[in-house]
């Protein structure tokens, strides 16, 4: 059951994984609609337009999956021309797909292809007579071409499939092959004509997927799938399958390789980028589940999620709980790991507070800890390349499990927090634009980091073992810093 679970998320219909985000609002509105009173908390506006980053990660290393999609049920937002518009008031087709994913027609891996999904029931009795009457709904459809591409009947089957919304049943699928192209090109194409300029020209995810769609192994797919009441469900992905045990598909960056054995899950490590934005589309407006970043880990072992570096969105019930940015987890142990992270009010969401961990499954109700203000080290993270450094995780591992353990520990870090926050993007950012002044502040860093490594040698169990432990550190660097430097300087000005 795993394995085909596993497998189901790489399908050619893979753009129905853009639903979860648009199933996860529909669950959210329907229980926000018993609370009467808001208590002051802002009431989210109503945004067709949304956007979605979803990353499977199967922990055996056999295949990872980043998909960046945008997706509406508003025609302005994404818009295909009358003829396949038209689909709509055709109630057999249950979904209508363009895709380049490979071997979407098995025997013409050089073409991409048109699929159009329809309902079995009423297409007749024999499969000759369903072939004929599938095959005649779909061509009203594309006998003119699609959009740019002229297409060419390949295949009508009956296949078994999870229709949004309901359980698995057989459908009848009629696929055609189109000219392939890169998926750059057909994104170019195809999302240059059925986006809105709004969309385009507002960055957000957008600009992930125009980024991914760069590289030769990603693939594109564009979709309708008509819901209820002639509304149709609209969305646009570019996605990427890398894997290290499959010679077939592109390697995973190293970084990701390392995490998935570590533990620590870093999901824009798979887009190699430091941030993510939100689509200036939705301005001031407070849209939470608009922008929606999904991690899916498929285990064959129980895997239990640790903590979190940013808020732990405990439940989805009602508009008081997304009021803040955070990680909404719908399965946090067991074979399957769901987290999706939310903005809230915040518009950007840097690499370092995505980060969570995991780990076995201990038997037990575990309560997932939480880093929120406690923030990242984002100069070690600069120097060292990753906060999965070893450097960065020794930071990490001392703030956690040896100064927040305790009350001055804790009141330590907020008043640290303040004042390390207050400067430690601007040196971060210029770390990344200048190796040498990266090479500088990482030889500044050593003394620190020796000395910090004493902590994990004594046993702190009380509040003043913390101060007392705490001071010595700091005096200790206070020496090493600016005691000797200064001893070091009189000598030599004196031999002068």
């Amino acid at each position: 059951m795993l394995k085909f679970l596993i497998l189901l998320a790489f399908l050619v219909g893979s753009s129905f994984a853009l639903t979860e985000a648009f199933s996860l609002e529909i669950e959210f509105q329907k229980e926000t609609e018993r609370i009467k009173d808001a208590m002051g908390w802002i009431n989210p506006e109503s945004i067709s337009f949304q956007e979605q980053i979803q990353l499977v990660i199967d922990s055996s290393g056999s295949k990872n999956r980043i998909s960046i999609g945008m997706m509406s049920k508003d025609p302005n937002d994404i818009r295909f021309p009358d003829y396949i518009e038209n689909i709509v008031s055709e109630p057999k087709i249950i979904s209508f797909i363009i895709t380049n994913q490979f071997a979407c027609a098995p025997n013409q891996i050089d073409k991409a292809c048109v699929i159009i999904d329809l309902e079995r029931e009423g297409l007749g009795d024999s499969f000759e007579e369903i072939t004929k009457n599938s095959l005649e709904i779909a061509n009203n459809i594309v006998g003119r071409g699609v959009l740019l591409y002229a297409a060419e009947h390949y295949s009508t089957n009956l296949e078994k499939k999870t229709v949004v919304g309901e359980e698995k049943t057989i459908i009848s699928r009629v696929t055609y092959t189109i000219n392939k192209q890169t998926t750059e090109n057909m994104f170019k194409a195809i999302a240059g004509v059925t986006l809105s300029s709004d969309i385009i020209t507002s960055g957000g995810f957008y600009e992930h997927a125009k980024e991914l769609s760069r590289n030769n192994f990603a693939a594109f797919s564009i979709s309708l799938i008509p819901l209820e009441d002639d509304i149709m469900l609209r969305t646009v992905q570019v996605s990427l399958i890398c894997s290290d045990k499959l010679p077939e598909y592109i390697r995973c960056p190293e970084n990701v390789i390392e995490q998935i054995e570590r533990g620590d899950i870093s999901p824009l490590d798979f887009l190699q980028v430091e941030n993510v934005s939100k689509s200036k589309m939705f301005g001031d407006e407070f849209v939470p589940l608009n922008s929606i970043i999904q991690v899916l880990i498929f285990s064959e072992q129980d895997l239990q999620v640790k903590n979190v570096n940013s808020n732990l969105i405990e439940k989805l019930y009602n508009i008081g709980d997304i009021q803040e940015n955070g990680w909404f987890f719908e399965s946090s142990d067991g074979k399957i790991i769901d987290g999706r992270y939310v903005f809230g009010e915040d518009l950007l969401v840097n690499k370092n507070d995505l980060v969570f961990s995991i780990g076995s499954y201990s038997g037990d109700d575990v309560t997932i800890t939480s880093g929120e203000g406690s923030g990242g080290c984002l100069i070690a993270t600069a120097t060292f390349g990753s906060e999965l450094a070893p450097q960065v995780q020794l930071l990490r591992e001392i703030r956690d499990n040896t100064v927040l353990q305790t009350e001055s520990g804790t009141n330590f870090m907020t008043g640290f927090n303040h004042f390390y926050y207050s400067f430690s993007p601007t040196i971060a950012d210029y770390e990344r634009e200048n190796p040498m002044f990266k090479e500088t502040v990482k030889l500044t860093l050593t003394p620190l980091l020796t000395s910090l490594t004493l902590l994990n040698y004594v046993d702190i169990d009380s509040e003043s073992e913390m101060l007392g432990y705490g001071i010595g550190v700091i005096l200790l660097n206070i020496g090493m810093y600016f005691v000797a430097p200064a001893i070091l300087i009189m000598k030599i000005k004196k031999q002068i």
